[in-house]
């Protein structure tokens, strides 16, 4: 039997060893599994060491994290209330981007408001017939989704109006992954916190 490696040898430090090259014994083999689970646990302690300082890192800069995250709802909050404000300034273009932020109005798919469905059916089923088939379910109600497809024109003329149909203000940022890094370390700060 060989004697066991000692602890500054390839052996011993995790080097791989090749059995058919070296002739490995099962002490040998047992020494690589002693030093495989000695690395894995050296790496193990190593990513704990990288989560407690992540941890310890947030716990220093949590509070501006959240006074950042305040100031930026506010300033969010004051752009839509100027946006509300002049709706005259989102005419034609509709919204603007600056600085990676897309701002202005969109349009909202609003409500198909019915008044007397059945008179409704009747009048679609007169003025266009070739689309009541898609236009008006087998039981006999409107397709409130088709409907909204239709010109306003011809849903007057069949005593359907679209109600609601209001400007709403919209904001988006730019493609990254601010909000989802930002989850992710108001996540990670819990556990700081309870310690």
């Amino acid at each position: 039997m060989t004697a066991p490696a000692p602890a500054h040898s390839p052996r011993a430090s995790g080097a791989t060893i090749s059995p058919r090259a070296s002739g490995a014994t099962m002490q040998d083999i047992v020494g690589l599994a002693r030093a495989f689970a000695a690395a894995r646990q050296a790496t193990e302690a190593l990513a704990e060491g990288i989560k407690a300082s992540q941890r310890k890192a947030l716990a220093g800069h949590l509070r501006a994290l959240r006074s950042r995250i305040g100031e930026q709802a506010a300033s969010e909050e004051a752009l839509r209330a100027a946006i509300r404000a002049r709706p005259d300034l989102f005419v034609s273009p509709r919204t603007i981007e600056v600085d990676g932020i897309k701002f202005g109005l969109r349009k909202q798919p609003g409500a198909v408001a019915l008044g007397d469905e059945a008179q409704a059916i009747r009048r679609l089923r007169e003025r266009f017939p070739e689309r009541a088939d898609s236009l008006v379910r087998v039981k006999e109600t409107l397709d409130r989704a088709a409907l909204r497809k239709l010109p306003a024109a011809e849903l007057a003329q069949i005593g359907v109006t679209i109600e609601k149909a209001t400007d709403e203000v919209t904001i988006a940022a730019g493609r990254n992954d601010l909000d989802r890094v930002v989850a992710a370390l108001l996540d990670d700060a819990q556990p700081a916190e309870a310690a």
